[in-house]
């Protein structure tokens, strides 16, 4: 006679970062266990399935199964889906992430394991929350307003004190309930008695209540009534997508991989959350073990451990997480029940039906807990709690504990009574023990748990064959929709008040988005933006950094004596628009550093450097000391115990590095906050504060450029002053030696056939012209070739179609790369929307394509464009920023500043009787106000002083170019052809008619007289093209030979 034993599975152990977790090489899937017997009436005989349908259990997320959308190996980021509000994938230049890298956050579970692990029955008082100035749906609100305004760390803090508040004030309700239900809490109706009949059936329901309403309100004090869309979106583990998000922006992949892990468990139909993981998977390579469930109960944890233990045949093992399963499965089902007192609509406004209807909402909630509790993936576990027995009654059995094996056998068939393997098992305990009676005593929890189940089971079955249930079923809708309506105004005022300051949004629309302010990061004074510097912009700058200083801390500084010994050996142009670049980099961050301190106290730049950390050879240097940002490194008890008010410091990272992190450290030198570094994230701190640098290892090198500044005048730094002043005799000695007279250039134009046809007083205003024959058809031609053929959608203008109007199409690529990934701004704490992708703000009938010399140097490197498509763009471009200058007859040289190619295409369905403007009226240099002045302040470009427009086509409907009166009125037009430069002060207001039909192409060149803004790309690739040149005529010499 054989008995069976239970079958089990490979599966990955996920669990809390509490927990240990298991060996990354386990496998993430099903696999059968062959059947494996032994000598008969000795052993028990395996159980081939779990259930009786013979059917396998899936314990986990099959990670090695689930289909990659995406292409292995593609560029992606992740972003939530308008439609559905989901987490969805995007192709996307990973190159412009503004995010921070790897916080650690610890799953704060204190407040639930400690009710998860109280035996209910002693508990005497109910859990208190802490008292705390947002509770969570405030802080679920605020964290959507961070993930609005793109404040990553910020959105990410908030959504996981949101989610830990929120359990907690779900804890607190579960406890009330089950303490006034057990009469563990005194309440004042406690005494209550009466003598009418009709009356003695409602006390229980008014002490209860009284009981439970007294205390919420002594517990959770300020925390607001829960509105059933708030706890829809918290069931539905909304707030992970969020989460999720926010933490991929952070770069802390592995958290974003819980987060979107834990979304898919109650979601798992859900396509886009699966694209995540696999995202996660195979293109940031999170293991999988650190998938985490963030939301499992202890009895789920314990569950998988046994099994576990089952699997490799460790049977104490087995034994103790199973019982810790079933005992805490026994409290998670109490609490389960009790929570179904919150269950039920209102149906009728009669008292009878309305209670009635109630009663039978919160039995069908009981029923379906244990369906609940079997889900400890994404699907309900067939036999789950039957089959804890049977792992139980095996286990046992293997350690000889025949009545533990006998009790649990009794109580599986209290579940299954006809299962023949268990029956068979029965017949083996029974030879064991020498028992005579057929059945042996059940465990009491089983068996109660059973008897109530079952009654419930009959008492339902009853009313639903009996009871006339909702005969009025569309009674509440007007009710419902105005408590909807309700919510929505709640949430519409609560967002309008939570905006972004004023001064922040003006840094918002030059790319910089504030990370983490110093609410976020537990001290004054700190904080972490991104898009301070963008990626050309570090790659400059890193590009001086050949010759540095080896400090006694093996970190590398480079200076601005370095700079001025370097410039006098070989004063290059490169090198000294690097340089410049360098000082203009300094002066942005200093500005922003005066703003966001918010003090009327100037702060003067003390010392500049850039610091260089890598991993040193001599284990010796750097032990027991932390690595500071200026390349020192000291002893945490050096670190100053107050912050010094005089002294700031700001840190901008040169490039992304792993395991290169900035941390700040409280007051026992633990980690208070810790970021990822890459290109153009800046920090920025008190220069008493206490940090570290984590130093890269493996030969990586972790740059970074360190300002620290001072409020003392005297303070200032001689080196960057000197330098300024050596910088200024190199220009004076460059100008004139290629110092040409203005008439002497001119006739050269005019012999070439270059016609004035417009001055000043045509248009109207001073320092403007309109002159043809700047370019030939045939010139016109390449260039509008390579703006369309090389050209992507909406380059320029930070991935909008067009940034004037969605109703044409613009096509540029500026001197960075443009941000694929789409702007996501969610319009409610329910649902995410997102900006359309290459619409432009100001009207929807254009589409935009273009290129600028920068992305022309990279595509001529990469070999997608001819070096004649180069020259042709240096050649007009030098030739119009040329005639600008002799035609103004400028005593200084004039410098391009920035260079765009671009077409603009109206859509086909466009309206000819559009009254948009392709591109609204504005000034290049000042921001045009109400009143019609325009003031040259930030964000304007004010380092523009000329601005010009090279034409290179005619053959479309509007688009005239036009100057404007201060209230935004026409002066005077001008159609566009091929050829004709229009060139004006970049102060004068200007804008675009709306193109109507067609294409209309440009070459728009910004110009400045300031040589510390002056366009290095336009140096880099004239040398870049003489090297191309140099090389194809080797080459073509070759061929010929």
């Amino acid at each position: 006679m054989c008995v069976f034993k239970p079958f089990s599975a490979f599966f990955v152990l996920v669990v809390f970062s509490s927990v240990l977790v298991l060996a990354a090489d386990e496998e993430l899937q099903i696999q059968e266990d062959q059947v494996q017997q032994s000598e008969p009436q000795q052993e028990i005989i395996e159980v081939e399935k779990l259930s009786d349908k013979g059917e396998e259990t899936d314990l986990d997320l099959d990670l090695t199964d689930i289909d990659a959308t995406a292409k292995l190996g593609d560029e992606v980021v992740l972003q939530v889906d308008e439609k559905n509000n989901n987490i969805a994938v995007e192709n996307a230049d990973r190159d412009q992430n503004e995010d921070l890298e790897s916080l650690e956050v610890e799953v704060n579970n204190e407040i639930q394991n400690q009710n998860d692990n109280q035996d209910i029955d002693e508990v005497k008082t109910v859990l208190v929350l802490q008292e705390t100035e947002l509770s969570f749906d405030k802080l679920y609100l605020d964290g959507v307003i961070a993930y609005e305004d793109q404040l990553w760390y910020s959105c990410a803090s908030k959504i996981e004190r949101a989610i830990k508040d929120y359990k907690n004030y779900k804890s607190v309700l579960t406890n009330c309930r089950l303490n006034c239900s057990k009469g563990l809490r005194s309440y004042k109706l406690s005494n209550l008695t009466v003598n009418i009949p009709e009356y003695a059936s409602y006390v229980k329901f008014l002490t209860l209540a009284d009981c439970y309403r007294r205390c919420k309100n002594e517990t959770l004090k300020t925390h607001p009534k829960i509105t059933k869309k708030l706890e829809t979106a918290f069931e539905l583990r909304k707030p992970y997508m969020y989460l999720q998000y926010c933490n991929y922006k952070l770069d802390r992949f592995s958290q974003a991989a819980s987060a979107a892990y834990t979304y898919y468990l109650a979601n798992p139909d859900d396509p886009d959350t699966t694209k995540n993981i696999v995202f996660y998977r195979d293109t940031v390579k999170v293991p999988e073990d650190d998938f985490i469930d963030l939301e499992m109960l202890p009895y789920k944890e314990y569950y998988i451990r046994g099994l576990h233990a089952y699997k490799t045949e460790q049977w104490k093992d087995v034994i103790y997480w199973i019982e810790q399963c079933l005992d805490d499965y026994w409290k998670q089902d109490e609490k389960c029940n009790a929570n179904c007192d919150a269950h039920g609509e209102i149906t009728s406004h009669d008292f009878a039906t309305t209670v009635a209807d109630l009663i039978i909402g919160l039995l069908n909630c009981r029923i379906q807990c244990e369906d609940k509790l079997s889900t400890v993936y994404t699907e309900p576990i067939p036999f789950f709690l039957r089959d804890l027995y049977h792992y139980l009654q095996f286990s046992y059995f293997q350690e000889n504990e025949f009545e533990k094996s006998a009790e649990a056998a009794e109580t599986f068939l209290l579940f299954s009574p006809s299962h023949e393997v268990m029956e068979k098992n029965k017949e083996v305990l029974q030879q064991k023990l020498d028992q005579i009676h057929p059945d042996f005593t059940p465990r009491q929890d089983g068996a109660d748990y059973v008897k109530r189940r079952q009654e419930t089971y009959d008492f339902m079955d009853f009313l639903v064959k009996n009871y006339k249930y909702s005969d009025r079923l569309d009674e509440f809708d007007v009710t419902e929709e105005e408590q909807d309506s309700r919510q929505s105004s709640e949430g519409q005022e609560q967002a309008s008040s939570g905006k972004s300051e004023n001064w922040l949004d003006k840094y918002e629309k030059l790319g910089m988005h504030i990370i983490a302010k110093s609410g976020d990061l537990s001290r004054e004074e700190r904080f972490v933006i991104d898009g301070l510097l963008k990626e050309n912009q570090c790659t400059e700058t890193l590009n001086l950094i050949q010759d540095v200083i080896e400090l006694p801390s093996g970190a590398y500084e480079f200076n601005f004596k370095l700079s001025q010994k370097k410039l006098l050996e070989n004063p290059s142009e490169e090198f000294e628009t690097l340089l410049r670049h360098l000082i203009r980099a300094v002066e942005y961050i200093q500005h922003y550093a005066q703003v966001y301190r918010n003090s009327e106290i100037t702060l003067f730049i003390k010392k500049t450097s850039i610091i260089c950390w890598k991993e040193v050879e001599d284990p010796d240097i750097n032990q027991n000391c932390y690595p500071q940002e200026d390349g020192s490194c000291i002893q945490f008890n050096d670190f100053p115990n107050n912050l010094h008010p005089d002294y700031f410091t700001t840190v901008t990272y040169l490039n992304a590095v792993e395991n290169g992190d900035f941390q700040f450290l409280n007051e026992n030198g633990d980690v208070d906050s810790s970021f990822g570094v890459k290109c153009g994230r800046t920090v920025g701190f008190n220069s008493a504060d206490r940090l570290r640098v984590k130093v890269p290892r493996k030969g990586a090198q972790r740059c970074a450029l360190v300002v620290r500044y001072s409020t003392h005048m005297e303070d200032i730094e001689v080196d960057l002053h000197e330098l300024l002043r050596l910088l200024h005799q190199v220009d004076e000695l460059r100008y004139n030696q290629t110092k040409e007279d203005a008439a002497v250039v001119l006739k050269r134009f005019k012999d070439k056939g270059v016609k004035v046809i417009k001055t000043a007083k045509d248009l109207k205003g001073e320092e403007r012209f309109a002159a043809e024959g700047l370019a030939t058809d045939e010139q016109c031609e390449i260039l509008r070739n390579v703006a369309l053929e090389l050209g992507r959608a909406g380059d320029g203008y930070s991935g909008v179609r067009s940034p004037h109007t969605t109703n044409e199409i613009f096509v540029g690529v500026t001197l960075e790369h443009f941000r694929k990934s789409l702007t996501v701004v969610p319009a409610s704490y329910f649902g995410l929307t997102t900006k359309p992708t290459f619409i432009s703000p100001h009207t929807k009938n254009e589409l935009l394509h273009g290129i600028s010399v920068y992305k022309a140097n990279k595509l001529l490197l990469d070999g997608y464009v001819q070096s004649y498509g180069l020259r042709m763009l240096l050649e007009r471009s030098e030739e119009a920023r040329l005639f600008v200058e002799k035609y103004f007859n400028l005593t200084k040289p004039l410098f391009f500043e920035y260079t765009h190619l671009v077409c603009r295409t109206a859509i086909n369905d466009s309206n000819t009787d559009r009254q948009d403007l392709s591109h609204p009226v504005h000034g290049d240099n000042c921001i045009l106000q109400p009143d019609g002045t325009c003031t040259h302040d930030f964000p304007a470009f004010t380092q523009r002083h000329y601005s010009a427009l090279l034409y290179l086509n005619s053959d479309f409907e509007g688009g005239e170019f036009f100057f404007a009166h201060p209230n935004k009125t026409e002066q005077v037009s001008i159609h566009p052809k091929c050829g004709l430069l229009v060139g004006f002060n970049a102060s004068s207001l200007h804008g675009v008619k709306a193109v109507l039909k067609g294409q209309r192409c440009a070459l728009a060149m910004w110009y400045t007289l300031n040589p510390t803004f002056k366009e290095i790309t336009h140096i880099q690739a004239r040398k870049l093209l003489e090297e191309k040149e140099a090389q194809e005529k080797l080459e073509k010499e070759h061929d010929e030979l």
